[in-house]
């Protein structure tokens, strides 16, 4: 008798310390792991955003319309693009949007003809503009980016 109730004894012992009790002690120490990081994620964020805060970064765009089958832009949006070019010390995007014309070919040869007068206007002033081609765009524009 006093073998099996030593045996259930041990037994009893054994269930309790290897089952709940363990596992509610894991549970603790995660947590406080898991508290510790999250205050440190929220001190890191904190110190991003008002990084974030401090460099701003602006991008300014502005949109230019060629007259309806020209190939060069006004000369007040000439002026205008020179000055922007000239003050602005950041990168320069330039995208030509499609131009309207009959079929695709003389859409696509009348975008050409606007971008390479358009650059060779452009070079003068700024060599590291970048020139894209967007469809997306509305026709007979163009939009010139200033910013990152």
């Amino acid at each position: 008798m006093k073998q099996t109730s030593l045996n259930s004894l041990f037994a009893i012992t054994l269930i309790t310390c290897t089952g709940c009790a363990s596992t509610t002690i894991s549970d603790s120490l995660a947590l406080i792991a898991q508290e510790n990081n999250q205050a440190v994620n929220e001190k890191v964020l904190k110190k991003i955003q008002a990084l974030r805060a401090v460099n701003k970064v602006i991008v300014l765009a502005y949109t230019f319309n060629y007259d309806l089958y020209n190939t060069e832009l006004s000369y007040a949006d000439r002026i205008t693009i020179a000055k922007l070019l000239i003050q602005k010390k950041h990168n320069i995007t330039i995208n030509i949007a499609p131009a309207k014309g009959e079929n695709k070919l003389q859409q696509l040869s009348l975008s050409m003809e606007r971008a390479k007068v358009l650059r060779q206007y452009i070079v003068r002033l700024n060599k590291s503009v970048a020139f894209i081609f967007s469809p997306e765009l509305s026709t007979d524009t163009i939009k010139l980016v200033i910013g990152v």
